[in-house]
């Protein structure tokens, strides 16, 4: 019986079963500036990961960056770190609020991509080009706020640092974290998103993003479980947490409907039903449909 165990096992790891994140990752790195991350540390660590911090250094020069600049510079400290583990990095933000069982949630990449392509545990503006698994689906995501990142990837990024830092003047201000994905896709890194949020961006928002005509804050519309603690929006109070997720779902609907999520280009040329049961079954059902086959297209 234990041979035929271990057979099973096996069998399961070639045909790629998903992993659990506290598995496929070397554990977490919390980018942060000011920041109180206690409760984030505890819930981490309460997930079975290792945790680090980052908070800068910057050089003189990059003291005179604009605020979202300066996040880019500490985002990069991170990103060495990645660059020299062996497995992917779970790099997250300070205001990063997980759901509970965070660890134990499948790694949102698709069987044998795992070196190779980022993954979004929490994104701005998601859309959906298609779907690689019946759980993940690739396409574009914004913002830094929560991230697996192998090391071949981390390295890339790097170089997207560097690039992004010679063309930003001094003081100016780039949206650079809704360029990463085009950018690595020009480089053969696909990036993936699961069928929900495995947290939250919690904190409040940021004044650049009105000044360059960005909307201020940024939420999940679709979590996929409870969150760990009370994010900040909250301040403490559950009615402001429930109004702000009611919106935060609202929002997602409107999304939907406008062809933000799911563009009809993409649907128009995908397995439209089992698109559209992913793009809706995100907002009110906790799993996604079983699809009758696994296939892949391809965008």
């Amino acid at each position: 019986m234990a041979v035929l165990a271990d057979s099973a096992n096996l069998n399961m790891r070639e045909i790629g079963a998903p992993q659990a994140l506290r598995d496929v990752s070397s554990g977490v790195v919390i980018v942060a500036h000011n920041e109180d991350t206690a409760p984030l540390r505890l819930a981490l660590a309460a997930e079975g990961f290792s945790v680090e911090e980052v908070r800068g250094p910057y050089t003189d020069e990059q003291l005179r960056f604009s605020t979202i600049m300066r996040c880019l510079v500490n985002h990069a400290n991170a990103w060495r770190i990645a660059a020299t583990r062996d497995q992917p990095t779970i790099v997250v933000e300070a205001d990063f609020v997980p759901v509970k069982g965070f660890g134990a949630l499948p790694a949102p990449v698709p069987p044998g991509r795992q070196s190779d392509s980022l993954a979004y545990l929490y994104s701005v503006g998601p859309q959906i080009w298609d779907l690689a698994t019946a759980d993940v689906a690739r396409g574009h995501g914004g913002g830094m706020v929560a991230l697996l990142i192998p090391p071949k990837v981390a390295s890339l990024l790097l170089q997207f640092f560097v690039e992004e830092v010679q063309a930003v003047p001094i003081g100016a201000y780039s949206p650079f974290d809704a360029k990463i994905g085009f950018w690595l896709k020009d480089r053969g890194v696909e990036s993936f998103l699961p069928y929900r949020h495995y947290g939250e961006h919690g904190g409040i928002g940021n004044p650049e993003h009105v000044k360059a005509g960005l909307p201020r804050v940024h939420r999940a519309d679709a979590l996929q479980g409870s969150l760990a603690f009370m994010p900040f929006y909250g301040r403490g109070s559950t009615f402001k947490y429930l109004k702000t997720r009611i919106w935060a779902r609202y929002w997602g609907v409107l999304r939907l409907l406008v062809g933000r999520l799911l563009q009809w280009h993409d649907f128009a040329r995908s397995d439209r039903p089992r698109m559209l049961r992913f793009a809706v079954g995100r907002l009110f059902l906790r799993n996604p449909p079983r699809p009758r086959n696994d296939r892949s297209r391809q965008r």
